[in-house]
Parts: C-alpha cells; sequence; structure tokens
C-alpha cells in the first residue's frame, strides 16, 4: 500500500537533529509494493527473498522518481486480481493482451524478448509433432499467462489450470495430464533440476513468440499517476543500455533468455 511518514513522527526526528536533508528525502519517499514471483533467472525467490534483475531495474527506477519499494512474493494469478482490482502495486514481466488492457497500464518495455511455448511431457508418452497433435491430449497450463493466439482462444483442446512451475510438474508426473505448456522454460527447468525430475522431454512442436517485458500498474489504482514518469525512466533506462548493463551482471541479454 502507498503510504508516507506520519507528520508527528516526522516532527520527532526533525526535533531532535537526527534527519539529514538526504535522510529527510527518504523519510518522505513513497514506499510501494511489488510482487516478485520465481521467474528464473530474471526473478529469483529464496527465503521469501525476491532477487534478479527484474528486481535492480525496478529498484533503480522507482528511486529516481522517488519511490521505495517493498517485495513480496506473489503468485502471478493474484497479482492480476490486485491489478484488476486497483491495488497500489507494481508487477513485473506481465505480457500485454487486450484482455488485460482495460485494468492494465503496461510500463515500458525494457526488452523484447525472443520466446517459444513449449511442451513438456513423460519420455516416450505423448508426442507433439505439430498443433493438431495437442487436440488427442490433456494439457496442463499455468492461470493467467498467456500462450499464442490460436492456443489462448481455441476451446476444444483440454486444458487444466495450476498455479505454478512445481505444481504443473508434479502433476505431470502424477499423470493428471500428457503434456505442461510453457513459455518460461527456464523456469520449469529450474522446478525439474530441484526435484532431479529426468523421466522427461520436450517435444519437437514449439510456436515462437515476442515477448515484450513490460512492468504493470493498475489502471484504477492511486499509482497510475505515477505511470507516465516512471515508464519514461524504464524506457530511458532500456534505450540508454542501462537495462542492459544491469542484465549483464547476471550474465544474461535481456532479449534473449534462456
Amino acid at each position: 500500500m502507498t503510504h508516507f511518514i506520519g507528520l508527528k513522527a516526522l516532527r520527532t526526528v526533525l526535533v531532535a537533529g537526527v534527519l539529514s536533508a538526504a535522510s529527510l528525502a527518504a523519510a518522505l519517499a513513497e514506499t510501494v509494493v511489488a510482487h516478485g514471483r520465481p521467474r528464473p533467472p530474471e526473478l529469483m525467490v529464496e527465503n521469501g527473498t525476491v532477487s534478479g534483475p527484474l528486481r535492480d531495474v525496478l529498484d533503480e527506477a522507482t528511486a529516481k522518481i522517488g519511490m521505495t519499494l517493498t517485495w513480496e512474493n506473489v503468485p502471478f494469478p493474484r497479482s492480476l486480481q490486485d491489478l484488476q482490482n486497483g491495488r497500489d502495486v507494481i508487477v513485473p514481466r506481465v505480457r500485454r493482451i487486450s484482455d488485460r488492457e482495460p485494468y492494465t497500464l503496461f510500463l515500458g518495455p525494457i526488452a523484447v524478448q525472443k520466446r517459444e511455448v513449449a511442451f513438456l511431457g513423460l519420455k516416450g508418452k505423448a508426442s507433439v509433432n505439430k498443433y493438431e497433435d495437442l487436440a488427442a491430449l490433456t494439457i496442463g497450463v499455468k492461470r493467467g499467462t498467456t500462450y499464442f493466439e490460436r492456443f489462448n482462444t481455441d476451446k476444444t483442446l483440454k486444458k487444466v489450470e495450476t498455479t505454478d512451475d512445481q505444481t504443473l510438474v508434479s502433476m505431470l508426473l502424477a499423470g493428471r495430464f500428457d503434456v505442461i505448456a510453457t513459455v518460461d522454460k527456464p523456469s520449469l527447468d529450474s522446478v525439474l533440476k530441484a526435484e532431479k525430475v529426468t523421466n522427461v522431454a520436450y517435444a519437437p512442436y514449439e510456436e515462437a513468440i515476442d515477448g515484450e517485458n513490460h512492468y504493470a500498474i493498475g489502471r484504477n489504482s492511486g499509482l497510475a499517476k505515477r505511470a507516465p514518469e516512471l515508464d519514461a525512466v524504464l524506457k530511458d533506462m532500456a534505450a540508454t543500455g542501462r537495462v542492459r548493463a544491469i542484465y549483464e551482471k547476471y550474465k544474461l541479454n535481456p532479449e534473449q533468455i534462456e
């Protein structure tokens, strides 16, 4: 929630003579909640702490306009709900699609990434060589995630929604569906590695997509009035190479996440 330091508390520290000019600016800074979630290698969550280049970029951008961020680990479906409900939150890595336009202001993008929608199944259990092969399968998908237009709007496909990659993997291994659809292979691969899952394989069929890397603010939130200046800062950081420099500290290319 957006908040400011109380005037009574501010007077107390001023009278005590312990607040420097820099400290006063920090005390008056607007504090905003940012949502993180496991999306390695761009976002990591360990012991409740969010890290990665997407955090670093937003921390730096918001500091330039007098904001400080409090990061929370929040599942993406709840982030979308908070954007819809006009909560004062900033959400990283939100794809811009028409269904989200009525309630979302998109900031950036900070990069346009080449991605693939891929399909993962148990070895030897499901064959997906072309789109039409999906019709015979049950497909695990993440709630709130967009894939590509044909897949998103195809009502004939049997899709089972879950909340995260770990649940997708567990349900695949339990035989709850035939394949997992993913736009986040690095994130899914990190779960497979952590769980030591080896009896799976990606299908030959993939669908290439362009993914604009946006941050999002609720259109009806109190933060909406700050969107133009934050958008301008993020775009300037991308244009001047600052975003690339931050990603390179993690040995990553902001336009090609593998």
